[in-house]
């Protein structure tokens, strides 16, 4: 909890300071990006956390990295902040945090949809626009395919789960079944 807390300060001052440069989805983007290259690389993890190696070698690392990932200023800034702070083991939870304050901007929302099955591309956008008939707000879809559902569609909003699986249907029955019998 704590370092979710942690990972949420350094996410809320760094948009801050996006909304300022008017690069919010840039620099969302290259934070996404470097995340997911320390997550294929844990040994980067390893060396940035390691008392051993001096600072200036860490740092000397970091902007190597940042200048493959072709980083922005302001984004090599956090990461070293992060490394300073040997927060950079929180680099994949700021991340998330920054993509979570980047959508209430933006007015979109995050939903997970699960299926039984592959849905068609028609399927999804329909899926879409119910999303923001009902909550106002533009939609981004991520599918997963879940073959233990019996059939129907689960959609997770943050927190929010919408269960019209056949397998949830069946237990409500079930349910309704064993009160009315008891």
């Amino acid at each position: 909890m704590r370092d979710a807390a942690i990972a949420r300060r350094f996410a809320k001052a760094f948009i801050a300071a996006a909304i300022e440069a008017k690069s919010v989805e840039q620099y969302g983007q290259e934070l996404a990006d470097a995340s997911s290259a320390f997550k294929a690389g844990p040994e980067l993890y390893k060396f940035l956390l390691n008392p051993m190696y001096k600072l200036t070698e860490r740092m000397a690392l970091l902007d190597k990295v940042s200048g493959a990932l072709g980083l922005s200023s302001p984004v090599k800034r956090l990461l070293s902040i992060l490394v300073e702070n040997r927060a950079i083991r929180l680099l994949e939870q700021v991340s998330s945090a920054y993509s979570r304050l980047a959508d209430e901007i933006s007015g979109r929302l995050r939903a997970t949809v699960k299926a039984p099955f592959d849905l068609s591309a028609d399927a999804l956008e329909e899926i879409k626009d119910r999303l923001k008939a009902a909550t106002g707000r533009e939609a981004v879809l991520s599918f997963e395919k879940d073959e233990n559902l019996l059939g129907g569609l689960v959609v997770r909003i943050d927190n929010t789960i919408i269960d019209g699986s056949l397998k949830r249907q069946l237990e409500f029955m079930k349910e309704k079944i064993l009160e009315g019998v008891v």
